[in-house]
């Protein structure tokens, strides 16, 4: 969704397209884009680029890097390349420990056999790297030798709404701006209170609504970034 496409559905959602709004399109602009820099922090969504191999890598060149999630070879080494790793090897030994052919054996045999192979296959493609995140250099071990390239996994920091790449997250977006439009929107109907009208305005309801929503959405938003949380 556009910038644009975010105002039209609050526009509508706040006034039903009958009642003017207090709000212009600039300030629902600025409510949309500051929604979006609070929703930075619970962003988790990941994208990849490819870059030369070099154990230390200047981030500063790749500014959309909010946080590293994992470093990966383009491609795995063969067998020849992780053989010499002493937790390979370690497997390996484990693997060849009994001489015996019992069923137990065969069993154990084939769990040493399934953990040697997990460990290979991680450690033929990942890569172990510290991010500084104030320096903005990346540093990477190349435990076996350097690739030509490298891929750099990382959560991106949102520049513009139309770089939100879910429905997940278009309609979080979305939520937090409706919820902040309200506060501010009842904050500005409730700034002077007229105590001679046959009419009373909702902006008690709005602000209260806005309130509960943005601290429930909050809430959710903690609670699932405990549970998926970017590795730096």
């Amino acid at each position: 969704m556009e910038l644009r496409d975010y105002v039209d559905k609050l526009k509508f959602q706040l006034t039903g397209g009958v009642i003017e709004c207090e709000l212009d399109d600039k300030s629902l602009e600025k409510i949309v884009v500051m929604s979006m820099d609070e929703m930075n922090r619970y962003y988790n969504v990941t994208s990849f680029i490819q870059v030369d191999a070099s154990s230390c890598i200047n981030m500063v060149n790749y500014p959309q890097v909010e946080s590293v999630v994992g470093v990966h070879r383009v491609s795995g080494l063969d067998s020849s390349g992780v053989s010499s790793d002493p937790a390979y090897i370690s497997q390996l030994q484990m693997y060849n420990i009994s001489n015996s052919y019992t069923n137990t054996d065969w069993i154990y045999r084939y769990l040493n056999w399934n953990t040697t192979q997990q460990i290979a296959n991680t450690m033929s493609t990942d890569l172990d790297f510290r991010y500084d995140e104030i320096g903005k250099k990346l540093y990477i071990n190349f435990s076996h030798g350097t690739p030509a390239e490298i891929v750099i996994e990382y959560v991106p920091r949102l520049h513009d709404p139309s770089e939100v790449v879910t429905n997940f997250w278009e309609d979080i977006l979305y939520r937090l701006s409706l919820a902040h439009a309200k506060i501010i929107l009842g904050r500005i109907r409730t700034r002077y209170t007229q105590s001679n009208a046959i009419w009373a305005d909702d902006g008690a309801t709005i602000l209260s609504e806005g309130t509960e929503e943005l601290n429930t959405l909050l809430e959710q938003l903690r609670i699932s970034t405990d549970l998926v949380l970017p590795i730096d």
